[in-house]
């Protein structure tokens, strides 16, 4: 998109697929380590630019790769998801379908997109683009602006529109407001679960997420965390099995939506942790990292390291259509993330929303030590008594949460 003096003057589309410059790969960074072993990646292209969780490193990748591909520099990166594309055509109601006929609506939207794309391949979605560009250019009523500028602000908030610029003064305003997308820093306990497809499929919408947090708050040495990942694939049955992991799940979106569900995960927790126990995790026999020899069959995928500030636990898993799976993961936090004195304890925990998992079903439980009650907390309780507190969230965006807890003056009470 070029602007001038604040107006659209200009916009291209490119299929991701295409800007790359194949005659130059020499000049494209190596592979992520994850995407090399899991994909057969050799070079790192434009097209799975969004493996890195940090949008900021994404971003300067994503310039990068563009100006080697196409020779261009780039002032700023934006980068949308499917669910902040919908809110927009919610917010201005309809578009003219590239096809003719009904028009597209936020109803219709994501079927539209799918029939369309596999008819008329990826030019369909530049025809649709620039149809919702063309409804932004033109008058729009005071209740449509206001219904638009909702809408733009929701996708901020809820990951679905991430920004980058190059000028330092407006990065730092989209930094402050939340909107970078940037891997969080802080004293706080923290959470980020980053699900990667590897398995050629189109099942994500299908998969339904679900974190269980229990904190130990009454250990001496500092909390003990139990979490539980949870995964439930509703893709109709019949559909292509899971290995090998490469196959050909289908020629229509329909087919490639109901499919096995090959994840890369990756948990980012403070950094400091010690881990205590990981559920194991079988590298299968037809798995991408078996066939290149990057693994073999029957070895334990998880791994623990570094990275951006935090440990990372990662590992690899595929969950057949109309099945479930959980991973348990145990560990210690450090000491200094809980602020406490002899009287009361305040613990924080920051869980970062992962742009385009459109929401988590996420539980957390906080035991408590002998003679403390929770005074207050961000968020009202579910469930509280002489030992536990429980708290639920549809985690739609970031979740701060809260909990300041005292000693009972009068434990009688």
């Amino acid at each position: 998109l070029t602007f001038q003096n604040g107006d659209l003057e200009d916009v291209r589309y490119h299929d991701a697929v295409r800007v790359d410059d194949w005659g130059r790969l020499i000049l494209y960074p190596p592979a992520p380590i994850g995407l090399e072993e899991h994909m057969n990646a050799h070079v790192w292209l434009l097209r799975d630019v969004s493996w890195e969780p940090d949008f900021p490193t994404t971003a300067g990748t994503a310039k990068d790769m563009f100006k080697i591909g196409q020779r261009q520099d780039a002032d700023g990166v934006a980068a949308l998801t499917q669910w902040a594309f919908l809110d927009i055509v919610r917010a201005i109601d309809h578009i003219p379908s590239p096809t003719g006929g009904h028009t597209i609506t936020s109803r219709n939207l994501l079927t539209k997109l799918e029939e369309g794309t596999d008819e008329f391949g990826r030019a369909y979605m530049d025809v649709t683009l620039q149809g919702v560009l063309d409804r932004l250019k033109q008058p729009m009523s005071l209740p449509t602006l206001i219904k638009l500028s909702s809408a733009i602000r929701n996708t901020l908030e809820t990951k679905e529109l991430l920004l980058y610029f190059e000028n330092p003064q407006l990065q730092s305003s989209i930094s402050k407001a939340g909107w970078d997308g940037r891997i969080q820093s802080g004293p706080t306990d923290y959470l980020y679960v980053v699900d990667s497809n590897v398995g050629w499929s189109k099942s994500d919408r299908n998969v339904e997420r679900d974190i269980t947090y229990k904190v130990d708050l009454t250990r001496p040495n500092g909390p003990r965390i139990n979490l539980m990942l949870g995964y439930n694939n509703f893709s109709a049955s019949g559909s292509a099995g899971c290995e090998p992991q490469w196959l050909n799940r289908g020629t229509n979106y329909t087919e490639l939506k109901n499919a096995c569900y090959w994840d890369f995960f990756r948990v980012y927790i403070p950094l400091g942790s010690k881990i205590r126990n990981i559920s194991r995790l079988d590298l299968p026999e037809y798995s991408v990292a078996a066939e290149i020899g990057r693994g073999f069959q029957g070895e334990d995928t998880i791994r623990t390291y570094s990275s951006f500030g935090k440990k990372v636990v990662s590992g690899l898993f595929p969950l057949a259509a109309g099945k479930q799976t959980s991973i348990n993961l145990v560990y210690d936090l450090p000491i200094e993330i809980l602020q406490h004195d002899d009287n009361s304890i305040n613990y924080q925990l920051l869980i970062q929303k992962q742009p385009g998992i459109r929401r988590r079903n996420v539980s957390v439980e906080l035991s408590l030590p002998a003679g403390y009650r929770l005074k207050r907390s961000s968020t009202d309780p579910v469930y509280k008594d002489e030992s536990k507190v429980a708290f639920t969230f549809l985690s739609t965006r970031d979740i701060l949460l809260t909990a300041y807890i005292e000693k009972s003056s009068d434990e009688s009470n």
